[in-house]
């Protein structure tokens, strides 16, 4: 049972009952299809929007008291032959606060199946929740868009799927100045969409501006190329920004609604695109060319689906899938060296670590120059910073906001500095603890060396860093949670700041000691030597068994808990629907819609598939010259992980909002750092650690590891100064597109168009010249 409202752009009363008609009809048909669908839901549904709509916006005609018999004769009629528009947008409101409370009109219905009568703390909130959802819906509705309303399966909730009619777009596009793509003959620049102006009469149209032809159109059926439809200009992204837009902001034609407000007093549930099926379909069967290889064609599809944001973390990792397989197979040439000398220690680990040290520095710097040139592409190079609208989790006072002019709430930063530097403590002291625990645990191990325990004690280590994460990473939530950030590029990026020190600590701690520290040296009084008299041995084991932990425990938990927790909320809900709305047990249970299915899966966030790549990251680059193999299993585990992270965001996840961005800062500069840290300390490792050099002194040492190091920094600068992080050839196209948007767009799109200036020429009156003859006047003088 849903209801089915448009805009009422002509004569609202006549429009509302159009809708609701066509709502009746639809709801019958329902009833017709699915018998164990009760028909009062629907007719109780649509008499309540009815009677508010009627009683709030006082039109004439529209009588709250709508009797059943009219409805049953709008049930009779035909459903309009206009379709309406697709749905992307789905806002979930509360209807009750539990499936087994009695609420609403159709008690008779209530009672037939045995709920119980909301207790007064009950009813006061569901009347709440009426009245601000009837507020948020008349906005909804009176900006123009195309609402959708029906239960969940239970009662307990109510599902508006908002879509928009095409004209509605293209006014809101133009009034907004968003950004579409044109056709290939103009570049594929990205220019304010503007609509065709037919002129002025008085100036006999001259003053004409004809550019809807010159946006590119986004279709993939032949049908569709052959016959493209008004709409075709706005992909998938496109409609869903701008939707959103109507409903967030207060400009004119939209509805204003502070989503993030509603969901922090519980009165929207939830706020998410729809999945498209059919595409969905295609990236999964490319998943591989769309999600792990990065083909320029199959990644679009990813950006034209998900936005910039997801599309350049998926780029990202195709890059070093790309990047590792040199690596991966030199690697695997030098384990087989190895295996001869027994010892990662070999005249090879020299060639290792220079080739390394230039791999880890220059492949951030590539990896930018390839992001520019898909931000040109994407029409996002260059952009500044966005408005980002509030997180539902901040809290603060009312105030006027001083750029949007609306009410939104306001926490001081001189309020906020005091918790943030209780983080810093916290994080302090966590540190301290950390490296104590992580001491004891080698002492430990040097104690219990005698009896076989080297190897549990590497896989016990590998165990409390891999649980020490986990219990840190909730720390840190908790901790930026109470820092009271209001957007969540802030949020963000102190919790990366967090996490990234802490885990850095904890992840490498234990081989940067053992491949500096811990041969000849006392921890508690007890003396520490390496396996052997071998470090490098030492290193390389830990190493390997860090990598295999981390590969099983992370891969095994981040698709087994989205679907337990899926199967967890399935079978709760399936339980609450049977005790609440069947007695007969031989009842048909009806299966969810697909916007309900959609609002019981989890929100995707990329934050926490970049963090594991950047722990992966530094355990592939760190510490290689120990390890050889290492790249090559890295390179497998990435190419999993893009498997992994595909399933989830189509099977596991709802639809994220399309994001713009230009780049993944502040990941990237994060993967600079730890790419500078890998060359530093793989150079030290040969200098300092390995036999290489074991009989330098420590000054010649030093001086040895300052000259490599001078030389891999002078390297990535004089790589840096021929090739910049924008490529000149980018940077030559955007200066084209931008010449060709002014020639096309900001000029009336006639400059190329002879004839058409031509006849314009020929049809407007041009006043007669005036010449001024000096010398009669000079005559007359």
């Amino acid at each position: 049972d849903f209801i089915w409202a448009g805009p009422l752009p002509i004569d609202p009363a006549r429009g509302h009952r159009r809708a609701v008609a066509a709502a009746a009809a639809a709801a019958a048909t329902l009833a017709a299809a699915m018998p164990f669908v009760r028909h009062q839901m629907g007719t109780e549904f649509i008499q309540q929007q009815h009677a508010s709509l009627a009683g709030e916006r006082g039109q004439p005609g529209m009588d709250n008291g709508m009797d059943l018999e009219a409805e049953n004769q709008a049930q009779g009629q035909q459903t309009p032959s206009q379709q309406p528009p697709r749905s992307d947008l789905v806002l979930v409101f509360p209807y009750k606060t539990r499936a087994l409370v009695k609420w609403g009109e159709a008690e008779m219905d209530e009672d037939a199946r045995g709920l119980q009568p909301p207790t007064e703390t009950e009813k006061h909130k569901m009347e709440t929740w009426k009245s601000k959802r009837s507020t948020v819906l008349h906005a909804l509705s009176d900006s123009g868009l195309v609402l959708m309303l029906y239960y969940s399966r239970d009662r307990d909730e109510i599902f508006v799927r908002v879509g928009a009619d095409v004209n509605h777009l293209r006014q809101v596009a133009e009034m907004k100045r968003y950004k579409l793509e044109l056709k290939a003959q103009y570049l594929s620049a990205f220019a304010e969409y503007k609509n065709d102006y037919a002129g002025r009469r008085e100036l006999n149209y001259s003053d004409r501006c004809v550019v809807s032809h010159i946006y590119k159109t986004h279709l993939t059926s032949a049908e569709d190329k052959a016959y493209p439809q008004p709409g075709a200009i706005f992909r998938s992204g496109d409609r869903i920004r701008l939707i959103d837009h109507i409903i967030r902001a207060s400009d004119h034609n939209c509805a204003g609604v502070d989503v993030g407000q509603l969901m922090h007093d519980g009165d929207l549930l939830h706020y998410f695109p729809m999945h498209e099926h059919n595409k969905l379909r295609e990236l999964d069967a490319d998943w591989f060319k769309c999600f792990a290889w990065g083909s320029p064609q199959h990644i679009d599809k990813v950006r034209d689906y998900y936005g910039e944001r997801i599309a350049l973390y998926f780029l990202f990792m195709s890059h070093l899938n790309k990047w590792l397989i040199v690596p991966a197979l030199v690697g695997i040439v030098l384990t087989c060296v190895e295996g001869l000398v027994h010892s990662p220690d070999n005249p090879t680990a020299i060639v290792l670590c220079v080739g390394m040290g230039f791999w880890a520095i220059f492949f951030v710097h590539f990896w930018r120059r390839l992001a520019a040139t898909y931000s040109l592409k994407w029409g996002t190079l260059g952009m500044g910073k966005q408005l980002e609208p509030t997180r539902p989790e901040f809290q603060g006072v009312s105030r006027i906001n001083p750029v949007t002019g609306r009410v939104d709430r306001y926490y001081p930063w001189s309020e906020r500095i005091w918790r943030v530097l209780f983080s810093g403590s916290v994080l302090s002291v966590a540190i301290i603890c950390l490296i104590f625990a992580i001491m004891v645990l080698f002492v430990l191990r040097r104690i219990f060396h005698e009896r076989s325990g080297r190897l549990m004690f590497q896989v016990l280590n590998a165990l409390a860093v891999e649980l020490f994460n986990a219990v840190f990473t909730n720390v840190a939530k908790w901790l930026t949670d109470r820092e009271n950030h209001r957007a969540y590029s802030e949020y963000q990026n102190h919790l990366l700041a967090k996490t990234v020190i802490f885990k850095f600590v904890n992840c490498y701690i234990s081989l940067y000691y053992i491949a500096f520290f811990k041969d000849n040296s006392y921890l508690f009084n007890v003396k520490m030597e390496c396996v052997g008299g071998d470090c490098m041995n030492d290193l390389g084991s830990q190493l390997a068994i860090f990598m295999i932990t981390r590969l099983t425990l992370q891969n095994f938990l981040e698709l087994g808990l989205p679907y337990f927790s899926k199967f967890l909320k399935n079978y709760r809900e399936g339980a609450t629907f049977n005790t609440s709305l069947f007695t007969n047990p031989l009842t048909i249970m009806p299966d969810l819609s697909s916007a309900e299915k959609q609002s019981k899966k989890e929100d995707y966030d990329v934050y926490e598939d970049m963090d594991e790549v950047l722990i992966l990251y530094g355990y592939t680059t760190l510490f290689v010259v120990a390890c050889p193999w290492v790249p090559a299993v890295s390179l497998i585990s990435s190419v999993l992980e893009c498997f992994l992270d595909q399933k989830k965001l189509i099977f596991l996840y709802r639809r994220p909002m399309p994001n713009p961005a230009a780049n993944n800062e502040p990941w990237d500069t994060a993967f600079d750092i730890f790419g500078v840290l890998a060359m530093m300390t793989n150079t030290a490792v040969i200098v300092f650690s390995s036999n290489a050099f074991e009989g330098w002194s420590h000054k010649h040492k030093a001086l040895l590891f300052l000259a490599i190091e001078h030389v891999m920094i002078f390297g990535r600068l004089i790589i840096s100064f021929f090739m910049p992080s924008i490529p000149n050839s980018v940077k030559v196209l955007q200066m084209q597109q931008n010449v060709m948007v002014h020639r096309h767009l900001n000029l009336g799109g006639e400059e190329d168009d002879h004839e058409t200036r031509a006849h314009a020429m020929l049809t407007t009156q041009t006043p007669a010249p005036f010449i001024f003859d000096g010398d009669d006047e000079e005559e007359e003088g």
